[in-house]
């Protein structure tokens, strides 16, 4: 490897360093002119042995460079496939394991795996057939309560005789699911994607797309203790409940992936043919004890300390104190109401989870032990979403890399200091001798008022250097702000200051002022909004309608927000303000401003179906229906809300309502999707219309597991005429439809003679 490399000079003989440090010690230069002139050729040779060191490991598919991939693809006789680099190169990596059991849906199941990274499932819906049983040979139930009476019947086996069972709510839970243990009549409609076809050649090969993301240690936002009066024999005389997100929202609860083999030696993933494998939301039956298709232990967790082992999909840390050696019964439950009540009362050391909201309501026996969970319990759990695009516990490069050609001060924030913590690491930003880097340790709630860092009136961070405030890895921290950030130079005249927020969930506290954007000022050469979410304010409420209104994230003006002619003189920039793979409410900005948007989301609440209004997700400050909004390049984004834009220009944009560009003299928008009513365009080449080509999410409102997926049934030019032949929006760079088109060519290559492939995404 190239950092094992020894240096030239280091292999000189001991004498000659020798003498070369004493001239340098005697002459008083910075290095000696032995060891000045090696380091002349050291680059040279070092560049040598890094090209031998490559042409080894293109010998190998693990470690060979994505454009040797289809020439070692060649040598085994693969036919070539298209798309992102991992999953091509785990195609060819298993080809030879894949023709050794081809036909088998062991091998179908790695194969789709490989291809696209998601959980996978296959069925043989001819097993699903029901049994015309004759009466000299009956097949009833043989014992025990139905459908699991018989001896050696399991979940994973379809009972296609005797009964259906209403009584156990967890095995009617599976009813059209990919864990269906139940028995049909054959279907004999023509066979369509995403649909489920009981027939004998069908293969039902169901997908969940979505992606898990786990928050592994916060504070729930909800901490109430309700007293029971009377309660009935058994139940708690207390009751906490818990809101899971880190802030008053729902959040739907979904389990960990396991891709990986219990055996460590094997690198394919495990075959999911058990419900509690599947990287989806959580059934809530599967979280209730007290009945045969029950299985809690899959799912949670209750803990008094962390440890260090491979975690189910939500923990419950609880005080030892007084809850060391507990033992805890669970229950999945509907708590949408529980304000009015529960149908069924809570019993002592007992945990009531609602995982479509994210609720949970614990029963405990007196007055000091509800006090005590609710001011110490801690949760970690997981939810959903399409792709890490907004804020998402995802691992992050050092904070040192992001500034190569200078060492950074670098300062933690942790909840766990100080709850101002935050707060005291913005301090003495204009005294800073070098670019300072605040990185957040945590996934807890930082509340953050800027005025009482730099004062009441002047409620700016003026900058002496660069600043970034992101998430360590794998942490995602919740930023609450009691009123907007503003950055600007403590000198205006420094024209090369830069502001990053990186990884954090940026939304208001009760207390923000009415009518204010998240960010108020932006008086520095960069502005960069990365893996972040600006809370656009709609969102899902717990009773599944959208809550909320739209909020602006960003309101910057023209001035600058410099209030004196000098300070206006001396700062003579363009700041340019760039949004990637984030979500964010609408943008208010005036010409003065350049913006990129790049594989993010710009919500101002109006989805396909929503009459636009005057509802703006791009515009000018004062009047977005009439002035105009900063000159825009876009790469990938999607818009709900009309944009009111100087000038455009990019590619893979999906504008849901108007877009309207001043200088449509100027640029050029390329493989998007307009709405067609009401736009004033620029240039624009492969493009499609909404007239012309139907458009469909799964979700529009934000909070949802499935925000801003297109649906299966957009017209196939949206999904599929992208920029590099992919995906309009802001999931393109994630080549969805590059791994439907591999998957089609190789089932053509490994599905069995006579089988039917349907593919059935379940998320």
């Amino acid at each position: 490897m190239p950092g094992d490399r020894v240096p030239l000079y280091t292999r000189l003989p001991e004498i000659y360093r020798i003498r070369d440090q004493t001239i340098r010690e005697e002459q008083r230069l910075a290095k000696g002119p032995l060891q000045a002139y090696i380091e002349i050729f050291e680059a040279a040779f070092d560049a040598v042995h890094a090209n031998i060191e490559a042409l080894y490991d293109d010998l190998f598919i693990e470690t060979a460079a994505d454009w040797v991939i289809p020439y070692i693809g060649d040598l085994l006789g693969t036919s070539h496939l298209s798309g992102e680099p991992r999953t091509l190169r785990a195609d060819v990596a298993d080809t030879v394991a894949l023709r050794r059991r081809k036909g088998t849906l062991g091998a179908i199941e790695l194969l789709t795996y490989d291809l696209t990274g998601w959980g996978v499932r296959c069925v043989e819906l001819r097993e699903n057939l029901l049994w015309h049983q004759h009466l000299n040979h009956q097949r009833p139930d043989a014992g025990g309560r139905p459908p699991l009476g018989g001896p050696g019947v399991t979940l994973r086996m379809p009972v296609r005789g005797g009964s259906v069972t209403l009584r156990d709510p967890a095995i009617l839970s599976f009813r059209g699911t990919p864990f269906d243990p139940f028995g049909y009549a054959p279907d004999v409609k023509p066979a369509l994607q995403g649909a489920i076809h009981h027939n004998l050649p069908n293969l039902a090969i169901f997908l969940w797309r979505l992606q898990p993301y786990t928050v592994r240690l916060s504070e729930p936002a909800t901490r109430a203790i309700q007293a029971i009066a009377a309660p009935p024999a058994g139940a708690a005389p207390f009751v906490v409940r818990f809101d899971a997100f880190q802030i008053d929202r729902a959040v739907q609860l979904f389990n960990v992936r396991r891709d990986t083999a219990a055996r460590p030696t094997s690198r394919e993933p495990v075959s999911l043919t058990l419900p509690d494998e599947a990287p989806g939301p959580i059934p809530p039956p599967r979280l209730t004890d007290d009945t045969p298709a029950g299985h809690p232990a899959a799912y949670v967790e209750v803990l008094s300390q962390l440890v260090g082992k491979e975690a189910p999909a939500l923990q419950i840390f609880v005080p030892a104190a007084q809850f060391g050696g507990a033992v805890w019964q669970f229950r999945g439950a509907n708590l949408c109401a529980w304000e009015t009540g529960l149908g069924r009362p809570v019993a002592d050391r007992e945990i009531v989870i609602d995982p479509t909201i994210g609720r949970l309501a614990v029963g405990v026996s007196s007055q000091a032990e509800a006090q005590a969970l609710r001011d110490a319990l801690r949760l970690s759990f997981t939810y959903g979403a399409a792709g890490p695009v907004g804020a998402h516990p995802i691992p992050r490069e050092p904070a040192s890399s992001l500034f190569p050609d200078e060492q950074p001060e670098v300062r933690e924030v942790r909840r766990s200091t100080s709850p101002n913590d935050l707060r005291d690491k913005l301090a003495d930003l204009h005294t800073a001798a070098q670019a300072v880097v605040v990185e957040i340790k945590d996934s807890f709630v930082h509340d953050l008022d800027i005025g009482a860092v730099v004062g009441a009136n002047a409620a700016n961070l003026r900058l002496a250097n660069s600043l970034v405030i992101r998430a360590a890895g794998d942490e995602r921290p919740v930023v609450r702000l009691l009123r907007p950030l503003r950055f600007r130079p403590f000198d205006p005249a420094r024209g090369d200051l830069g502001v990053r927020l990186e990884g954090l969930f940026i939304t208001r506290h009760a207390n923000f002022p009415d009518g204010e954007p998240l960010i108020a000022r932006a008086a520095v050469d960069a502005l960069e909004i990365v893996d972040c979410t600006l809370d656009p304010g709609r969102y899902r409420g717990r009773d599944g309608t959208p809550a909320g209104s739209a909020l602006a994230s960003l309101r910057l003006t023209e001035d600058h927000g410099f209030t004196t002619d000098a300070e206006r003189l001396a700062f003579d920039q363009t700041p340019r303000i760039a949004l990637r793979r984030s979500v964010a409410g609408p943008l208010r900005i005036d010409t003065s401003y350049n913006l990129t948007v790049e594989d993010s989301i710009i919500d101002a609440g109006r989805g396909v179906s929503d009459a636009p209004g005057n509802v703006f997700a791009v515009g000018g400050t004062t009047n977005a229906a009439t002035t105009w909004g900063p000159p825009t390049e876009v790469a990938g984004a999607t818009f709900f809300g009309r944009t009111r834009v100087r000038r455009m220009e990019g590619e893979g944009g999906i504008w849901v309502h108007a877009l309207e560009v001043e200088d449509n003299q100027h640029g050029c928008i390329k493989f998007s999707y307009f709405a067609g009513v009401g736009d004033r365009l620029p240039q624009n080449h492969a493009c499609v219309s909404g007239q012309e080509a139907f458009l469909r999410f799964v979700s529009e409102v934000f909070g949802d597991a499935a925000y801003g997926q297109l649906a299966h049934s957009t017209d196939f030019r949206v999904r599929e005429r992208g920029p590099a032949d992919d995906e309009m929006g802001a999931y393109g760079f994630l080549r969805q439809a590059h791994r439907w088109r591999n998957l089609q060519i190789r089932y053509r290559e490994f599905m069995p003679l006579g089988v039917r492939p349907l593919l059935i995404p379940v998320t």
